[in-house]
């Protein structure tokens, strides 16, 4: 399940006129683990188990970061933005002096918030060096290597107008401190938007998560260590809880495969297929890490 959320510090009376409409229907979330075949038999599913590589800090970020990860990142912004209608963002922002991309990757979405938005200064921040492609810098974008949480006095109280992250759920382990940091950042009138899964799991119309030994194994090591595998359905709560308001929320059902209709959710659900497996072959042995399970425990959760 992938959740759209977008909210503002404080109410603006230009804004009211967008909040009369609904932008898009919401969705039941529908997910399978390998594309249902039509003949009996079995889906083999092979990927790259080769070690990869991780960032070099001190946070809490459990994917590889390196020319692997660079090129999913890119393929998966392509798909999210054809899901969500061939967009990035959904916030109404009108004429933002200053933006920041939160774990912003490859800097794929900072590019386009800096063409989108030219009077504007971006700030992409990651926890590595962004791998800006050639001709592609702008000057109105800039990239700081970092945790964002480390730098809230540098970045300037109430100094945002706009603040985007999506998919910090594999790094994030205090949600409740991150949106109030964001919440701080901004200025009254300012739109924070996050975009993040909740890794429940579908399988023909039924809730199919309990099923699964790895899949209950990386819940129950992610709750103990903080990190929030529901935080799609969570974020809206910790926003909330912030104090932000005006809070809009769009899900988007994100099928294993090419399967579900609709030309809009054919690249996510390929992306989905051809990554996913190895995404979580290798999340499984870092998030287990410390929960005391044998080697042999752990290879037999990733298989």
């Amino acid at each position: 399940m992938f959740v759209n959320y977008f909210g503002s510090k404080e109410r603006s009376v230009d804004d009211w006129r967008f909040l009369l409409r609904k932008i898009l229907p919401e969705f039941k979330i529908v997910g399978t683990r390998a594309t249902p075949s039509p003949i009996n038999g079995v889906i083999d599913i092979v990927w790259n188990t080769t070690e990869p590589i991780y960032h070099t800090t001190d946070a809490k970020y459990t994917l590889p970061n390196d020319i692997v990860k660079h090129a999913r990142l890119e393929d998966q912004a392509v798909a999210l933005a054809e899901m969500m209608g061939n967009r990035s963002t959904r916030a109404p922002i009108h004429s933002p002096s200053k933006i920041l991309d939160i774990g912003c990757g490859t800097g794929i979405v900072t590019r386009q918030l800096g063409k989108a938005h030219p009077s504007a200064q971006v700030y992409g921040i990651d926890l590595s060096p962004v791998p800006v492609p050639a001709g592609a810098h702008a000057p109105n974008v800039e990239y700081i290597v970092g945790d964002v949480r480390k730098m809230i006095t540098r970045l300037g109280s109430e100094s945002t107008d706009f603040i985007y992250s999506r998919l910090l759920i594999m790094g994030m382990t205090d949600w409740p401190g991150y949106v109030r940091d964001m919440y701080s950042l901004l200025r009254p009138g300012g739109w924070v938007e996050m975009q993040e899964f909740s890794l429940d799991w579908y399988m023909h119309g039924s809730y199919c998560s309990q099923d699964w030994d790895w899949l209950r194994a990386l819940f129950l090591a992610a709750e103990k260590k903080g990190y929030d595998l529901r935080a799609g359905r969570n974020v809206e709560a910790y926003m909330r809880q912030a104090g932000f308001v005006d809070i809009e929320m769009i899900e988007y059902r994100v099928p294993i495969g090419p399967w579900l209709e609709g030309p809009e959710t054919k690249r996510i659900g390929e992306h989905a297929e051809r990554e996913y497996g190895e995404l979580y072959y290798h999340a499984i042995p870092k998030m287990l890490e410390g929960m005391g399970l044998a080697k042999e425990k752990v290879e037999e959760l990733q298989k």
